[in-house]
């Protein structure tokens, strides 16, 4: 009988430590993989960032670039030029492009646009969706 009581007390012994280190590890590799995702987030937030600092740094240096080029008075009158400024007694002609228009045809060959009172009839027959 007391073999039993021994018996019984080392398998149930053994099942709580068992349970506890399975749980132990179960919440561990848990803990971990949440850490990792966390860690892959914001490795990705960095690599992120440091495309933005590049291209911030690449402004800086064209910014940088055309201070510079002020200081050269025959680069100076270039850009000056392309923003529309000329030499004293100089007539400048400015043409902004027209927007382009749509040929006769292809405004004929359209489906044309409904009516108030089409969309109106078309809201209370519950067809607006077609």
């Amino acid at each position: 009988m007391a073999n039993l009581k021994t018996l019984g007390n080392s398998v149930f012994s053994r099942l709580l430590t068992f349970a506890l280190i399975a749980s132990f590890l179960f919440f561990l590799f848990d803990t971990y993989q949440e850490s990792y995702d966390q860690y892959k987030v914001l490795q990705s937030s960095i690599e992120d960032r440091q495309e933005e600092v590049a291209l911030i740094q690449k402004q800086i240096d064209e910014w940088n670039n055309q201070i510079s080029d002020l200081d050269d008075p025959e680069k100076a009158e270039l850009i000056l030029r392309k923003r529309g400024y000329g030499e004293p007694g100089e007539v400048l002609y400015r043409f902004e492009v027209p927007e382009p228009v749509t040929p006769i045809e292809e405004t004929l060959k359209s489906e044309r646009n409904k009516s108030l009172l089409e969309f109106v009839v078309d809201f209370v027959v519950g067809r607006e969706s077609e």
